[in-house]
């Protein structure tokens, strides 16, 4: 719908095209939660904190180091590492069954009473190492640094019998882990894309009980980002008053038909396709009665309706300040925009209306380089 634009009057609107882009992201090749129950013996060691009850201890428990699910991490933690690899009977060449090794870190609490008989306790911290198969997207090429592992959530529990009536501080305690392992296979690529969020595939195969809390995004914000507008446009004119409603540049101002003057109307409307990118201001100069003269400023627009279709219109409702010989006040506006084939003139139409206050201000003449439509580029409606 753009047209070439002749003489020096108008400065065409900033382009909004839709266009591919070539970015450099990590592209996820898979990504997986998945449920495991891990019953272990962890060896403690000697623990080094003087707190901690050196004969007689009368409780364990422990907790478990997990990340939330969001924000989603494309980081590797060092939680897990590659013990073998080999091809998954799938369809797809990099379907791999993985073994990992996973190093979960936990906290357990050891509480009891002190030579002294006081109740102390002290927490030591233990890894639990785990092996684990599972079949991911693995192409050939790609290494641990490849691999990101995160407990996102899970309950700890010590198996160990509680004691009774005080025991030595143990060597190794009796752990269940119940967790919820993402992972995921990422490498940096360049891609041409217009992108949308994921969500996990099902684990293959789900093996235990899921213990996963839901994966929500965070919701965005219903004010941003604001729509495009149908069409942005341009004018700047001006034009002498020289008779009646007979002549191409006409005003009637309260009722009265003006016959004498000069009306110039600038617009930029919805530049880069963007509604805050608006700006409207139209001025009246008598020449037999300078208490006639006004200004008007767009303060806002409510509406935008385009006709892509020749002729091309481009109609813009809102509000804004009319500012003359008894003061400033406030008042409503319609503005109209007309673009005719090529090299044929143009027209405006501006409807100014307030507290007894009107203006019916037209120019059906206006030069084809004096006044631009052009339509914006939206993306494609949704499927129903």
């Amino acid at each position: 719908m753009a047209r070439r634009i002749r003489g020096s009057q108008v400065v065409p609107p900033v382009p909004n095209n839709v266009a591919p882009e070539c970015i450099c992201v990590p592209k996820v090749y898979d990504w997986v939660v998945i449920s495991e129950d891990i019953t272990t013996t962890v060896p403690v060691p000697t623990p080094s904190q003087p707190n901690c009850p050196p004969n007689t201890v009368t409780e364990i428990t422990c907790s478990l180091v997990s990340q939330p699910f969001f924000p989603v991490s494309c980081v590797g933690e060092g939680a897990c590492t590659i013990l073998d690899r080999r091809p998954a009977n799938l369809d797809g060449v990099n379907a791999h069954v993985v073994k990992l090794q996973h190093n979960v870190p936990v906290n357990v609490t050891f509480t009891g009473t002190n030579a002294a008989g006081a109740t102390t306790s002290c927490t030591v911290p233990l890894t639990v190492q785990f092996i684990q198969q599972v079949i991911l997207c693995f192409p050939d090429e790609f290494g641990e640094e490849n691999l990101v592992c995160r407990v996102i959530s899970g309950d700890c529990t010590i198996t160990t019998p509680p004691p009774v009536n005080g025991q030595p501080f143990p060597t190794s305690v009796g752990i269940e882990l119940l967790l919820c392992i993402e992972i995921q296979v990422l490498a940096s690529v360049k891609l041409e894309v217009l992108a949308k969020f994921c969500s996990p595939r099902p684990a293959i195969p789900v093996t235990a009980p899921s213990v996963c809390p839901p994966l929500f995004f965070p919701e965005q914000c219903d004010f941003f980002p604001q729509p495009n507008c149908d069409c942005q446009s341009t004018v700047n004119n001006s034009c002498s008053i020289e008779g009646g409603t007979d002549a191409t540049c006409t005003l009637v101002l309260n009722g009265e038909v003006v016959t004498e003057g000069t009306q110039t109307l600038q617009a930029t409307i919805c530049n880069g396709c963007a509604g805050i990118n608006t700006n409207i201001n139209y001025s009246f100069t008598s020449t037999t009665s300078p208490s006639d003269n006004f200004t008007f400023t767009a303060n806002s627009f409510t509406t935008e309706t385009c006709n892509d279709l020749i002729p091309i219109t481009h109609i813009i409702t809102g509000t804004g300040t009319v500012v003359g010989s008894s003061g400033a006040f406030s008042v409503t506006y319609t503005l109209t925009l007309t673009e005719t084939a090529l090299g044929a003139p143009d027209a405006y139409s501006l409807l100014i209306f307030g507290s007894g206050f009107s203006v019916v201000a037209n120019n059906t003449a206006v030069p084809d380089s004096d006044l631009l439509i052009v339509n914006c580029n939206q993306f494609p409606a949704p499927l129903p």
